[in-house]
């Protein structure tokens, strides 16, 4: 483990048993994290987070390297990763028997596979690609598996919100946002930041664009974030509400009572996905 890295894991983990198990891999543009749980027993045996990666991909074929956890075989797996090939289709327009043509609006247009990931509430669509190379390191350890990207957990966790809110989820130098608006996702996109200046003209640039009323749109924050740092400092001067953004789920994470319970809301709400 180096400094940027923390591994929690329940002594009684049997890596034998791990055919019986489900691993959900998160991957960010500076961030790499997994969990490994027991969906029939609802608890989670493993989770490794790692923050500011140079790159998330690169940590990956990293990890595949010397991470025994990760060589394992599982029941099934899903693998949320970061992609600048994304947009997201109103159910209305979306045409399933031509999936393809979307990708002419991707970064990379020259897309080999392009994915359709339904939401919980089927307002919309979240159509995407990988780069090629990482669709074929994901392919070739995992035979099979189910590509998602990278904010589908705060996509299905943003189905139960019923007010106006900003859901942010934090890394250390980045931060993935989600504007759900009378009950539907209106915005999504994720930044970099390097200090709090920069954090400030993003918020401000996205409520002067979308028009937001910050009195009456409340903000829900999960990852590397805590209440009275700089960063809720910097929310609570133009939202009126401000909360963390704990997983409501049935899952024991006993492993992880001596985190903050909001640093993994977006990894383990991945289990939601399908």
């Amino acid at each position: 483990m180096n400094n940027n890295s923390i591994l929690l894991i329940d002594p009684n983990f049997e890596p034998a048993n791990s055919a019986n198990l489900s691993l959900l891999v998160k991957i960010g543009a500076d961030t790499f994290s997994y969990a490994i749980i027991d969906n029939e027993k609802k608890f989670v045996y493993a989770v490794y987070d790692e923050q500011e990666c140079e790159s998330g991909y690169q940590k990956l074929n990293e990890r595949l390297k010397t991470d025994a956890y990760l060589k394992l075989e599982y029941k099934n797996v899903k693998v949320a990763a970061h992609t600048p090939n994304v947009i997201f289709v109103p159910q209305e327009l979306y045409n399933e028997a031509d999936v393809k043509v979307y990708s002419k609006y991707f970064v990379d247009a020259n897309s080999n596979n392009v994915y359709v990931q339904p939401t919980l509430q089927q307002a919309f669509n979240t159509i995407f690609s990988l780069p090629t190379s990482i669709e074929k390191v994901i392919d070739e350890n995992w035979g099979e598996n189910i590509k998602l990207q990278q904010n589908a957990g705060l996509i299905e966790l943003a189905a139960n919100i019923k007010e106006d809110t900003f859901i942010i989820d934090f890394t250390v130098g980045s931060f993935q946002l989600i504007y759900v608006k009378q009950r539907q996702v209106a915005f999504t996109q994720s930044y970099e930041f390097e200090d709090i200046e920069e954090l400030t003209y993003y918020l401000l640039l996205i409520v002067n664009q979308l028009n937001v009323n910050t009195e009456q749109t409340a903000v829900k924050v999960c990852g590397i974030i805590h209440e009275g740092d700089e960063k809720w400092i910097c929310i609570s001067q133009y939202f009126n509400q401000t909360d963390l953004l704990v997983l409501s789920t049935n899952l024991d994470t006993n492993i992880l009572d001596d985190m903050p319970a909001h640093y993994y809301t977006s990894l383990l709400a991945l289990q939601q996905c399908g």
